[in-house]
């Protein structure tokens, strides 16, 4: 099996399976004690987006396997995760300000690996989608989950698979393969 065919099994086995499953492992073992970790009120998008800001972009380091979903209040007590974390604090602020959202954390596995990234995707009034690519709240028009999947694997990025996850559970919604 070439390099390329066995990387790219790795990447959709991490994606569809290891990655939610060791998210929820090492979320009971290392990181209860932020459980009690007050959130941000927020009453818009633009609140969300705000308190987005106070984060500082950092990539998980080897105790994460480099690759983790925090819990939100991990997220905010510590001022700072990878775009996994961002992504699981918008969808957990969006869901108490306004649960009809219905956010979900979208990934696109793409070669290369390290440019595999999270969002917080979520319905919009108009009936298209939005999004918080980290700390920006993007509003472009997408009308499915796939346009958005297509936005973060340009520039020369290839897909290999990407996701839908409920930000709750972490268990997979929906998985996709080009």
């Amino acid at each position: 099996m070439p390099v390329r065919s066995l990387t790219d099994l790795l990447l959709r086995w991490w994606l569809r399976s290891g990655r939610g499953g060791w998210s929820r492992c090492h979320r009971r073992v290392f990181e209860r004690k932020y459980l009690r970790t007050t959130l941000p009120s927020v009453n818009s998008l633009e609140d969300i987006e705000a308190a987005l800001k106070q984060i500082t972009w950092t990539g998980d380091g080897p105790l994460y396997l480099y690759d983790c979903i925090s819990y939100p209040q991990t997220t905010w007590a510590n001022k700072k995760d990878d775009c996994d974390g961002f992504a699981s604090l918008a969808a957990e602020l969006l869901n108490r300000w306004s649960p009809d959202k219905a956010p979900v954390l979208l990934t696109a596995g793409v070669r290369p690996a390290a440019a595999s990234h999270t969002v917080c995707v979520f319905r919009r009034e108009w009936g298209d989608l939005g999004f918080f690519d980290n700390d920006k709240l993007r509003i472009e028009g997408c009308r499915t989950c796939a346009e958005i999947v297509a936005k973060i694997a340009s520039n020369g990025k290839r897909l290999v698979c990407w996701d839908l996850k409920d930000p709750a559970t972490l268990k997979t919604v929906e998985f996709h393969r080009p």
